[in-house]
């Protein structure tokens, strides 16, 4: 025999608006995680988004600084990727934001192997591009010849000019010199004074002095800049 009475119709319409609340509130947890997991996601993304494209135009900046720090009409190099020791050491903050525009707004540190050169802003990560490079450095020399037949005379070392100061005795007139086949220098009525010519830096230079007589110690001095070069690493660091 039942120990309770048959359920009323308010009963059995209690438990089903129980029910239905339940499953909305569950509809309305998940919609809201649901929510919540898309929100995190877009805003992840566009946080990744925003990362990229700051790395991009870093990169973009480190390439094209590198690539025109080391080019030939650089104001910092002798050649293309041969780096002026003179001058980048004397190269600064100023000069680096005045030549790169580019750079305008953000932080730069510019190596060259271990050693950093120079430095405008603060920067503490950003992106690296490096370019294999030599460093001159040229320092004057000397040479003094003593003729032995021919009036000629071989730089010991290739440089891009030298500077020649004749002085030949009165009996003795220099109407033209040589360097290699090609005249350099000519004066039909005697050279005589102190001359700076260029000269080819790629092969050694043999210079010929056209004469009527033979000279002697001391009747030419020449003086010139040999290049010593060091290979190395340009780094260039920008960091937005």
């Amino acid at each position: 025999m039942s120990r309770g009475g048959p359920r009323s119709n308010d009963d059995r319409g209690s438990s089903r608006a129980g029910r239905a609340q339940a499953n909305l509130a569950a509809l309305a947890a998940a919609l809201f995680a649901l929510t919540a997991v898309t929100v995190l996601g877009v805003a992840a993304a566009n946080g990744a988004l925003v990362g990229e494209f700051r790395d991009a135009d870093e990169r973009h900046a480190a390439t094209t600084v590198a690539d025109r720090i080391v080019a030939d009409a650089s104001p910092v190099t002798n050649r293309s990727n041969v780096l002026d020791r003179g001058a980048i050491e004397a190269f600064d903050a100023a000069a680096l934001r005045r030549d790169y525009p580019i750079l305008d707004g953000r932080s730069v540190r510019v190596t060259v192997g271990r050693r950093v050169v120079v430095t405008a802003g603060t920067p503490s990560g950003g992106t690296t591009r490096r370019r294999l490079v030599l460093v001159e450095r040229r320092r004057n020399e000397t040479v003094t010849p003593s003729f032995s037949g021919p009036n000629r005379v071989t730089l010991p070392r290739r440089a891009p000019w030298a500077e020649l100061d004749i002085g030949p005795p009165d009996n003795v007139s220099v109407s033209a010199v040589r360097a290699n086949d090609r005249v350099v220098l000519r004066d039909p009525s005697g050279l005589d004074g102190r001359y700076t010519v260029s000269v080819s830096r790629r092969e050694t230079v043999q210079f010929t002095f056209v004469a009527n007589s033979s000279l002697d110690r001391g009747d030419v001095t020449l003086t010139f800049a040999p290049s010593n070069t060091t290979k190395t690493r340009l780094g260039v660091t920008v960091d937005d």
